[in-house]
């Protein structure tokens, strides 16, 4: 479906039922982020675009999603700001390359120890 009738039917949407289009508005990424910037600061529709945001930015979209979230967070309904600061640490965990496994380093070969040699002490007498 073309992102313009989403985001008509998504803002004609009853607010429960309008998570639905999240998932299909999304999809479109970078088109979609700049197609709900605007309702950031509807109150009516401003935590629905953060979480459109927040999917198109785990679905590879991550910079773009945290800027335009980033630059939201004073403009926002006081209600939504929570929910910028969510996304925001969402986007940041997902945006972090996953550590590699780490394998533990064999065992180095034990060193080989000579035998302690017997060693003299010769105590000279105090005169």
């Amino acid at each position: 479906m073309e992102l313009a009738a989403l985001l008509e039917q998504a803002q004609s949407a009853p607010r429960d039922r309008r998570i639905e289009w999240r998932d299909s508005i999304a999809a479109h990424g970078a088109t979609a982020i700049e197609g709900v910037r605007p309702w950031l600061v509807d109150g009516e529709l401003a935590a629905f675009a953060v979480r459109v945001i927040e999917q198109a930015g785990i679905g590879g979209e991550a910079q773009l999603a945290a800027k335009v979230l980033r630059s939201a967070r004073t403009r926002v309904p006081d209600s939504v700001a929570g929910d910028v600061v969510w996304a925001l640490q969402r986007l940041k965990a997902t945006s972090r390359p996953a550590q590699p496994d780490r394998v533990a380093a064999p065992p180095a070969a034990a060193a080989r120890r000579e035998p302690a040699r017997a060693t003299q002490v010769i105590r000279r007498r105090a005169r």
